[in-house]
């Protein structure tokens, strides 16, 4: 009986994987689907075809678009009759919105499925322990979602040489807390702060801030750069090179919506094989200015020799949490943090602190929240052996008084990114999104 789990943990490991048992289990089925008809559904197809496998159908929202993808008939999801007989190949890469989805998967009846991200990583990522890794395919091949990524994790992990290495899967280094947007549901409730807040962290803070975190750790898989919007600091190009002066990470993603004027000065330094500028992609949700705005911003990346890429329309959007305490239990809050899929994947480094999560930051930024035991104080740390130390505690924590305030996600919109504004400062009573 073939283990898919097993698999899994193969193909997150980094080394290289056989894949004869797995093509044997996905021919097994008498139907094979591929959730989604962008571009990781696309590679898989492709590697799926070329090894024998018939796909009966993509399945994706947008099928009256897109109507095939490797010849193979797109139609909408969930309309694939005999359920049981069914293999569904989830090549849904939005980590946003992928669990909400997965859950959807199994509530309609579908049970046989395979993470289509996972088959990547295993079958067809021509990165192991033995190479280099480049931006340029990690994200520039629009395949996969290097900051989420446990091969790129576990490669950058096996170059350690500690015995009991600190390593974190990924980490975000929040740089201001102004936008060019207001996005209604941002999960970083950029909308929430008031004109006097809406600040750029001073360039020392943040290069202290890294001196001392990217010390203290063994290894870091990924480094996501954002805000915010972070084209509005003009000490970008500094602070990304002071990150590139560290040599225990695997990449950097620069997240940017586009819709705010990038100066030539920002690049300097940019065009490094560790680094991706990621455009949102918003267009279905912004104005013919920002628009055009960001249509200029990618031309100018690109003339610049700078690894980008730019997302593909979501069709549905997440809904964050409220923020107000909802007084749980000690019990509650454990068994949040136990179940939550972001510490220590999603932790961030803001103003001198260390954060669990987007979440916890905001509450802590936004004076909701401001409990010591959620936070690491970095910029008065005294030693990176203390600091090593007490980010470790961290880590392990059975819980953070932030997840007496997580409701996690309150489910999809229609629309990403719509512009607007909702209050997660008091419960929704009867606003529907």
């Amino acid at each position: 009986m073939f283990d898919i789990n097993q698999y899994y943990k193969q193909a997150h490991s980094g080394e290289c994987v056989e894949n004869t048992a797995l093509l044997n289990y996905i021919k097994s089925f008498p139907q094979i689907v591929l959730w989604g008809g962008s571009f990781l559904g696309d590679a898989v197809g492709k590697y799926l075809l070329e090894n024998g496998v018939n796909i009966l159908n993509y399945w994706d929202l947008r099928a009256d678009s897109i109507q095939s993808v490797n010849g193979i008939q797109c139609v909408q999801p969930f309309t694939t009759d005999q359920k049981n007989e069914t293999l569904v190949i989830f090549c849904i890469g939005n980590n946003v919105i992928r669990g909400l989805l997965l859950e959807e998967l199994s509530e309609k009846g579908y049970k046989n499925v395979i993470r289509g991200d996972y088959l990547y990583m295993g079958a067809i990522c021509p990165f192991d322990k033995t190479t280099d890794i480049e931006s340029k395919q990690c994200q520039g091949s629009m395949c996969c979602r290097f900051i989420f990524c446990q091969r790129l994790s576990n490669i950058v992990k096996s170059r350690s040489q500690s015995k009991d290495p600190l390593h974190m899967f990924s980490i975000t280094l929040v740089i201001n807390q102004r936008c060019s947007l207001k996005c209604k549901c941002c999960t970083s409730y950029m909308n929430e702060y008031p004109l006097k807040e809406r600040i750029d962290i001073p360039l020392d803070r943040i290069c202290d801030d890294i001196d001392k975190f990217f010390d203290a750790m063994d290894s870091i898989g990924t480094v996501t750069v954002m805000g915010g919007e972070p084209f509005m600091h003009p000490d970008l190009s500094k602070i990304i090179q002071k990150l590139l002066s560290k040599h225990n990470f695997g990449l950097i993603s620069i997240a940017t919506s586009g819709t705010y004027p990038i100066k030539p000065e920002q690049l300097e330094g940019l065009d490094d094989k560790r680094i991706n500028v990621s455009f949102s992609n918003y267009e279905h949700a912004i104005n013919e200015k920002q628009k055009e705005m960001m249509y200029r911003n990618i031309e100018l990346i690109k003339n610049a020799g700078i690894s980008y890429t730019v997302g593909i329309t979501i069709p549905e959007w997440s809904v964050p949490s409220t923020l107000y305490d909802l007084h749980d239990t000690e019990e509650q809050m454990i068994a949040k943090k136990t179940d939550c899929v972001q510490p220590p994947r999603c932790m961030q480094v803001k103003n001198g602190k260390l954060h669990p999560c987007d979440f916890a930051t905001a509450l802590y930024s936004l004076n909701l929240g401001r409990y010591e035991m959620d936070y690491v104080d970095i910029e008065h740390s005294t030693s990176k052996e203390e600091l090593k130390e007490a980010i470790r505690a961290f880590i392990e924590q059975p819980y953070y008084r932030t997840c007496g305030h997580c409701a996690g996600m309150q489910g999809l919109t229609s629309k990403a990114a719509e512009q607007g504004y909702m209050d997660f400062k008091k419960p929704i009573v009867s606003e529907k999104v």
